[in-house]
């Protein structure tokens, strides 16, 4: 019998001679095979393979045992025939590429492999510790590098891996409802307490600037004296203190009056300053200057610019021969002023400066980086909407990529309509809820995302109505911030804020309680029980028969009615008058402890008198029927002259 073997033809027969030299080639044959098979799973460990196309050893990460590292490009060096050795005596991985097969013909491979290395591993020692390959990450700027904000290791992290901002800033609106000096310390202590970090305060006309900006100050305006006595009670409750102040649009506090109007970029609207006039370039350094200086004496490790909603620019001259200096380019004289006013700030104060995003995040990057403003500002990207994930797109974080550090903006208050003055917190909460996961999905894209702006509006802008004051958007700031603290939604159980306020706020449209525990709570409760009050009167206003029937307008004008009806009628109209006039007066009584006479009035005037009138009106014009015994025949009605 003839057996061909490792290239070797083997004859078998009955000489004793033959069968000898037989089995010894056999031997030998044998035993190179099984050592050719030893070294050729040498080469491969339990390290996943990775399926590419390239002849060549393939090393795409470092290769690490315990606190050693081998490079890619150290182990590229080493002689094919010598890798394997290198590798097995000093307890690295290799990883090699996988030959280009079908998948049958892959699985089957990756098995084979699993069985050689476990025949491998009897004869091997293991490594003297584990190896692991880390996966690339996104992280800008070295990831390796210690990173921390305010001494605190960067990033903080939810138990859920979720991201939680390390600066908390609460933003206090002054431009509507202002407070009393003596009621910030209370405020201040309460943000304190529910783990805000720090405050922007927006100032305003109740700044009290010197010179010619004095003669567009707010006659009930802050004196320089309660200004340091109001940073310093900030200070004192260990929060960081940023000033805002408007450089580019929403200066119609100044814009308004005469003295200035001459700077309106549009002479018909009083929003947007001409940016191109040298005389307002002056006007607003002089705006920051003065409002830095103080707070410089408490620390300025940030002032907020804003520059956001410029809705119309370059109607006057000036900034219209600019835009033509700029190759007709509204977008680059934005970045301009912006540019030069983030570069004066940095000049006078060595400070970071901040800027809302929506006027330069849809720029080309070749503009923002030909005006420097990645290395002169940090963005604020702002969003108040419930569900980000439609409201805030990919592209808007994607334009902001050229910016390493950038901030968020959530609302707390005064950003669910004009009109709103009453309890809506859900709203809010579902805000910062969404921005919960915006954040935990960006934020290895940059290299710092600084922190969460949590904005508080008065006004949307300072020729609106007032919005909720600060007492009505309590509950919400508070539940707001133990969403974005814990990093997840809370699904209505809230037990720092219960902790914090002595109450569980609840989360329902139109929902309250009383006895919780922070300045004006009085307020809150009045307020929202007004607006419960308010609906059951617009019910009986709108829909009752009697009184849309014999206590109308008409009625009402002429004292001609049914005394029948009129005497049903009252009984209701003071049903709902006695709360009405309590609750006006509470109100009344309670708002003058923290705001300004004039804030109170318009408050009332605002949000009271209508109904408050109305229940006067019909109690009165139904009395003046009743005195009347007899009522004049038709016609009584006066014709109007063009009606004639």
């Amino acid at each position: 019998m003839v057996l061909r073997l490792c290239g070797h033809r083997f004859r078998f027969g009955f000489g004793r001679r033959s069968v000898c030299t037989d089995i010894f080639y056999l031997i030998v044959c044998t035993s190179l095979f099984f050592i050719g098979t030893i070294g050729f799973t040498n080469t491969f460990s339990d390290a996943k393979a990775i399926d590419v196309q390239a002849p060549e050893r393939v090393f795409p990460q470092p290769v690490v045992q315990g606190n050693e590292v081998r490079s890619a490009e150290e182990l590229r060096r080493i002689p094919d025939d010598k890798v394997g050795n290198f590798i097995q005596a000093e307890g690295f991985v290799e990883v090699r590429p996988l030959p280009v097969v079908d998948q049958q013909e892959n699985r089957q491979l990756q098995q084979e492999q699993q069985l050689q290395q476990q025949q491998l591993n009897r004869v091997l020692k293991p490594p003297k510790s584990p190896v692991f390959v880390e996966e690339p990450r996104r992280i800008q700027g070295n990831p390796l590098a210690r990173k921390e904000i305010d001494g605190l290791p960067y990033p903080k992290l939810a138990s859920n891996g979720n991201f939680v901002p390390m600066r908390r800033i609460v933003h206090l609106d002054l431009k509507g409802a202002p407070y009393k000096v003596e009621t910030f310390p209370e405020i201040f202590m309460l943000l304190s307490r529910l783990g805000a970090t720090g405050v922007l305060i927006e100032w305003e006309d109740m700044f009290p600037y010197e010179g010619r900006l004095a003669k567009a100050v707010n006659g009930n305006a802050y004196t320089m004296k309660q200004v340091e006595s109001i940073l310093s009670s900030a200070a004192h409750h260990r929060l960081a203190i940023l000033p805002l102040v408007q450089t580019f649009a929403h200066l119609e506090w100044i814009l308004k009056v005469e003295e200035f109007a001459h700077l309106r970029d549009d002479p018909a609207l009083p929003q947007v300053i001409c940016v191109g006039k040298p005389e307002a370039w002056e006007l607003l350094k002089d705006m920051i200057d003065q409002v830095g200086r103080v707070h410089a004496k408490f620390g300025l490790p940030f002032y907020h610019i804003g520059a956001d909603e410029i809705f119309n620019m370059g109607t006057c001259n000036e900034t219209a021969s600019l835009i033509s200096s700029m190759a007709h380019s509204k977008d680059r004289v934005t970045l301009f002023h912006i540019g030069r006013t983030a570069q004066h700030v940095k000049d006078t104060f060595n400070t970071t400066v901040l800027a809302w995003h929506d006027m330069f995040a849809h720029a080309m990057p070749i503009d923002l980086e030909k005006f420097k403003l990645p290395s002169l500002l940090e963005p604020v990207l702002w969003s108040y909407a419930e569900d980000l994930d439609v409201y805030l797109s990919p592209a808007t974080w994607e334009a902001l990529r050229p910016f390493p550090r950038v901030w968020g903006s959530s609302a707390w208050k005064g950003a669910d309509g004009p009109h709103r003055f009453h309890s809506n917190p859900l709203h809010y909460v579902r805000n910062h809820e969404s921005w919960v996961g915006q954040f935990s999905r960006v934020w290895r894209d940059f290299e710092y995302v600084q922190g969460l702006i949590m904005s508080g509006w008065s006004r949307y802008d300072h020729l609106s109505i007032l919005a909720e004051t600060f007492p009505i958007g309590v509950p919400s700031l508070a539940m707001s911030m133990e969403t974005v603290m814990e990093g997840r939604p809370m699904n209505g159980r809230y037990p720092a804020t219960k902790e914090a306020l002595q109450c569980a706020p609840s989360t329902e449209s139109g929902g309250y309680v009383y006895g919780c525990s922070f300045p004006g709570r009085k307020i809150y409760e009045l307020v929202n029980e007004f607006v419960s009050q308010k609906k059951a009167l617009e019910k009986y206003r709108t829909e009752d028969f009697e009184v849309n029937g014999w206590l109308s307008s008409h009625a009402e004008k002429y004292a001609v009615s049914s005394a029948m009806y009129i005497n049903k009628i009252l009984p209701f109209i003071e049903y709902h008058a006695t709360p009405m006039e309590r609750l006006y007066e509470d109100l009344k009584k309670e708002l003058a402890k923290i705001f300004f006479p004039d804030a109170v009035t318009e408050f009332l005037e605002t949000y009271l008198d209508d109904d408050v009138n109305w229940v006067r009106r019909k109690t009165k014009a139904g009395q003046a029927i009743l005195a009347r015994k007899t009522f004049p025949r038709r016609p009584y009605v006066i014709p109007k002259e063009d009606e004639q």
